[in-house]
């Protein structure tokens, strides 16, 4: 009887904990989709300083199977199985084999739990909060599946293989049900994507002038150059910078990111016929003055990710939430004749004889032209692929 009491006062905690982990892995598999869609934002709540970072984490190759599937998904159905287990476990009926399957399950997860961290650490070099919460979760989970004491062979008839067997199916089920669900893509068909891919690739290539002191971010002496020209006050080129931002930490060598300014605003813009992006202009001098400071990166986002901030003359100071960086200095530098010139040349790169710039966002990658942009996914089998050529 002692034994029993135990084990239904670790059961409840053991379900708990696995539907703890399920709701977990299926915010991670939302973080995965979003971040590979091109829709996260700059700032996850879970990017905190240099060391953790879960879009690096959903970004790169080890975040998913063969095929793209996430591996969050298989932890939604590991957890999921042992939920049901903890359950067979409070019956008198189906108890014993639970703890038998209990520890072969949480043993699993504990596992692989291990072997991630090892691969964040050792391979990715950042880490992921939600991973590190599952992580705690796992060795909880198989501690106390330790503790569950051992069945009587006379408890029941236990959990058959067609009962283990019909777990797992149903588990999988359900997490290949919420995978499916939650990818913002999931109505586009895949022959349509990789339709996309293969025009960009079979796209001819243009020699793409890029200033000498353009921003970049990247290897220096990269395979793939991904230019991209854009107005900072365009909703098209928020989505764009959007797409792009997981790259830069997916690919710390072999590719590199370019940036021209092209605000679309007849008041510094020549090749634009009307008023169209009252701010763009001022949003171009900001940035190239953030990046006069070291800042590029911090300022490019800051004013995507506060576009609705824009007003005339107040948009350096929209970059006072960046640390060290020097308003005043910044503000004197936008009124610099050199900063208007740089401005100007970007300008001219964009012009007909050049570019031939007709909307923003406009990528190149090796010089194949990208109108529009495309979701974060396509840019990295793009990208794969130029590597392997």
């Amino acid at each position: 009887m002692s034994e029993n009491r135990s084990a239904s006062k670790l059961l409840p905690i053991i379900a708990t904990l696995s539907a703890m982990g399920a709701a977990i892995a299926i915010w991670q598999t939302r973080l995965y989709h979003i971040t590979r869609s091109g829709m996260s934002e700059f700032n996850s709540f879970c990017n905190i300083g240099q060391t953790f970072d879960c879009t690096a984490i959903e970004i790169s190759k080890y975040s998913e199977l063969p095929g793209g599937f996430p591996l969050s998904g298989l932890a939604i159905a590991g957890y999921l199985i042992i939920l049901i287990l903890s359950f067979f476990g409070l019956s008198e009926t189906y108890r014993r084999k639970s703890r038998t399957y209990l520890l072969a399950f949480t043993g699993v997860a504990l596992f692989f739990s291990l072997v991630y961290l090892f691969i964040m650490i050792a391979l990715i070099g950042k880490l992921c909060l939600l991973c590190l919460c599952v992580d705690v979760i796992n060795v909880a989970l198989f501690a106390l599946a330790l503790k569950l004491p051992k069945e009587e062979a006379s408890e029941g008839s236990g959990i058959s293989l067609g009962h283990l067997a019909g777990t797992v199916l149903a588990s999988m089920l359900v997490a290949f049900l919420f995978v499916k669900g939650l990818d913002p893509q999931g109505e586009v068909k895949k022959e349509d994507l990789d339709d996309l891919v293969e025009s960009v690739m079979h796209t001819a290539p243009i020699a793409v002038p890029i200033p000498a002191d353009a921003p970049m971010i990247g290897d220096p002496n990269a395979k793939v150059t991904i230019v991209k020209v854009s107005d900072y006050e365009c909703p098209a080129c928020k989505m764009g910078a959007s797409a792009i931002h997981p790259l830069f930490k997916r690919y710390n060598s072999g590719v590199r990111f370019v940036f021209i300014n092209y605000p679309l605003d007849q008041s510094c813009n020549p090749n634009v016929p009307r008023k169209m992006h009252e701010y763009a202009c001022e949003a171009a001098l900001v940035a190239i003055c953030g990046a006069e400071q070291g800042k590029f990166l911090q300022t490019y986002e800051t004013l995507f990710d506060h576009q609705a901030d824009f007003a005339t003359g107040k948009i350096a100071d929209i970059l006072s939430i960046i640390p060290g960086i020097d308003i005043q200095k910044l503000k004197d530098c936008t009124k610099l004749p050199s900063t208007a010139e740089k401005l100007k040349r970007d300008i001219e790169t964009g012009t007909k004889e050049k570019l031939n710039i007709q909307s923003t966002p406009t990528f190149f990658i090796n010089g194949k032209k990208v109108e529009g942009g495309l979701p974060t996914n396509l840019w990295v089998e793009i990208i794969d692929r130029m590597l392997k050529q």
